[in-house]
C-alpha cells in the first residue's frame, strides 16, 4: 500500500498580533524510505524499516545546524510493527534507538540550548513499559501523516459518523474532529470540523482563553486531508489544519508526503 520513497514537508506557524514574541514558524523537510520486512494481511499487521534521511529544519527562518540537528535524527531509523486494523505503530528496535541517542547525546552535551530536549528523549527511552515510546512513535510527525492519518484509521468503519481526536495541534487541548468523506476514483478528501457533541463551542472558547490569556469572541477552524493513490499504493498525502481566533491569533499546520519513483 506504500511506495518505497517519499519526500516529506512540514510547516507549523503561530501568528500572535498582540504578543509578537509568541510568533513561531517551524519548517521541516526530509526524505523517507520504507522497506517492507513482512506483511501478513490475514493477521492485520505490517513490519517494515522506516528510515528518514536528509533532515532539514528551520525555526523562524534560521536553519538548525550542527550539533542540534542531530536531535531530530534520534528516531529516524525504526523497525515498525504496524497494526493495520487500528493503524497504530510500535517501534521494536528500542536498543538501536537508545544506542543512537547515546552517541547524539555525547555530541550535544555542551550545547546548552538542547538540554530540555535531551531530558525529554531520555525520559522516553527510560520508560520501562514503553508507553512514552509508543506515544512518541505514533505522534512522530512523519509517521502520523503516513500511517496514523484519520483516513486509514477510519477506513474499516462502516458507520457514517467518522472522526478522531486531534492532539498536539494546540498544547494541552485535545480536539474531537467530525469528518465528512468524499472518494472519487483514486482520490480521497476528508473535511473536518469540531465535533460539538463532544466539545461544545463554549467549552472550546474557554480552553482557548486559558491558552492564549486573551478574551475570545469567535474562531474559525479547518481540517482538510487529501490522499492520492496509484496502482493501490499511496502516492501523496496532504493534511492542512488552521485555527483563526478573531483577528489577532492564528495557528496553522501543514504536512505533505509525496511519493518518489525512480
Amino acid at each position: 500500500m506504500y511506495l518505497d520513497r517519499y519526500n516529506f514537508n512540514y510547516r507549523k506557524e503561530v501568528k500572535d498580533k498582540i504578543i509578537r514574541k509568541n510568533n513561531l514558524l517551524m519548517e521541516y523537510n526530509s526524505e523517507v524510505y520504507l522497506k517492507n520486512l513482512k506483511e501478513n494481511i490475514e493477521k492485520d499487521y505490517l513490519l517494515f524499516h522506516f528510515l528518514e534521511e536528509n533532515i532539514n529544519v528551520k525555526i523562524n527562518k534560521q536553519e538548525v545546524n550542527y550539533p542540534e540537528i542531530f536531535l531530530f535524527e534520534v528516531f529516524s531509523s525504526l523497525i515498525l510493527y504496524v497494526d493495520t486494523e487500528n493503524y497504530y505503530c510500535k517501534a521494536i528496535n528500542k536498543e538501536n534507538i537508545r544506542y543512537r541517542f547515546q552517541l547524539i547525546e555525547e555530541v550535544c552535551k555542551k550545547s546548552y540550548g538542547v538540554k530540555d530536549e535531551i531530558k525529554k528523549i531520555k525520559r522516553i527511552l527510560e520508560d520501562k513499559d514503553d508507553t512514552l515510546l509508543f506515544y512518541n512513535t505514533n505522534e512522530y510527525r512523519v509517521i502520523k501523516c503516513l500511517i496514523g492519518n484519520p483516513y486509514l484509521k477510519n477506513e474499516r468503519l462502516s458507520f457514517n459518523r467518522k472522526g478522531f481526536y486531534l492532539e498536539n495541534f494546540i498544547d494541552n487541548i485535545e480536539i474531537p474532529i467530525l469528518l465528512k468523506e468524499k472518494i472519487e476514483n483514486n482520490k480521497v478528501e476528508m473535511i473536518g470540523e469540531i465535533d460539538t457533541l463532544l466539545l461544545s463551542e463554549v467549552t472550546f472558547i474557554k480552553k482557548l482563553k486559558e491558552k492564549i490569556n486573551v478574551g475570545v469572541q469567535d474562531f474559525k477552524f479547518l481540517y482538510k486531508l487529501n490522499i492520492e493513490k496509484e496502482n493501490e499504493k499511496i502516492k501523496k498525502i496532504n493534511i492542512e489544519i488552521k485555527l483563526k481566533i478573531d483577528n489577532f491569533w492564528e495557528i496553522s499546520e501543514m504536512s505533505c508526503l509525496e511519493g518518489k519513483i525512480d
